[in-house]
Formats: C-alpha cells, structure tokens, sequence
C-alpha cells in the first residue's frame, strides 16, 4: 500500500496497493486507462492496444482506496518474460488527476515488513519498481522496456540505461534496461492470485 497526501478537502485516508488484478472488475479497468492513454490521449493505436503480448503478460495496478475501500483504478503496467529470464514491460500508463502526486509512505513496497522512508516519486515510480522487483524475485536476469522519448529521464533516475533508439507505433522510443541490483527481488504479497500467475490464466485470453 502506499499512503499519499490526499488533496480533498476532507480527511479521509487514501491509498494506493500495487498488485495484480484480482476479479474482472479490476481487469476492466486496467484495460480502459490503457485504452484512455494509448489510444485515446496518445493515438499510438485505434480503439484498442491489445497485442501478441499481453496473453504472456503479468498485469499490474495502482488501486486508489478511500476511506479504507477500493475506489477506482489509477495507473497500470505489465511485465512478461520474453525468453527464459529475459523480461519486458510496458503499458505504464497512470491516470491524468494523480500524475502530480509525489510524497509517499510505501508499505511492502520493497520488502515484506519493512516501510520505506518517505518517496518523493510518482505513482509511474512505484509502478516501475514494483515490476522490475516482480521480474527479479521471478527469476528475471535482464529487464528492459521501450521507453517514450519524455519519460527516458525518470527511468534514468530509477537505474535504468539507454540501449539504443527504435520505432514503435510510429513514434521515437528508446530501448532500456534496468540496473536489477537497484530492484531487489520482491513478490506481490497481499494478491489472492499466484505471483506467476499471467493474463491468460487470468481472463482466459487465447
């Protein structure tokens, strides 16, 4: 869970868990903010994003909660693993009205008991960390993902090194790989599904 400054002027506790979908609900909206950025904010594609590789994909969330109950889904990535310990993400994406937010306590953000000092990164940021530690805690060796040129900066400053400069979806991306030491292997703990579990066991996607 990761505890942020709420904006509302009431005092409601918010936060946010960072885990994998655990009903079709969740796996709805996953999908949407991934149509609402990609397709709709971005047009990177045309109606949908969906491709050959989210049927391998693991996919993760950042679930807002007010006042103790789930409120609505917020930012989204998957990972997958390409060949045997070689793995991808992308995908990240998180919703317009919580890209500001920047100071957070990360409960089992990184570790089962201990509590991170205060992060002074975005929601994107625990997305990041937490699919490169799942990765890693799943045998993961190398890492990468196609980064948009405007993002290159944050994924430098959580570890990450540029490979080389390609194309996809007609827009300029970069090929980056995470330093694994700076992500130290981590499950998902609070997940009724299986930390390997994929996309296709999960919505029974051919």
């Amino acid at each position: 869970m990761i505890y942020f400054e709420t904006h509302k002027k009431d005092k409601g506790l918010d936060f946010i868990d960072i885990n994998i979908p655990s009903n079709y609900n969740e796996l709805d909206a996953y999908y949407k903010i991934r149509r609402d950025i990609f397709c709709e904010e971005q047009g990177l594609f045309v109606g949908d994003d969906f491709d050959a590789n989210d049927p391998k994909s693991i996919p993760i969330i950042a679930m807002n909660h007010y006042m103790g109950a789930p409120d609505q889904v917020v930012g989204v990535v998957r990972i997958y693993e390409e060949q045997k310990g070689e793995w991808f993400g992308g995908r990240l994406g998180v919703s317009k009205e919580y890209r500001s937010f920047s100071k957070f306590i990360c409960p089992h953000l990184f570790t089962a008991r201990d509590i991170s000092a205060l992060y002074h990164m975005s929601i994107a940021a625990g997305l990041i960390y937490r699919a490169v530690s799942l990765a890693n805690y799943l045998g993961c060796h190398k890492f990468s993902a196609h980064v948009q040129e405007q993002n290159v900066k944050l994924f430098k400053r959580l570890h990450w090194n540029v490979i080389g400069e390609v194309e996809q979806s007609g827009k300029k991306h970069f090929l980056m790989e995470a330093e694994l030491e700076a992500y130290p292997p981590t499950p998902i703990y609070t997940t009724p599904i299986k930390a390997n579990t994929t996309l296709s066991s999960l919505a029974h996607v051919a």
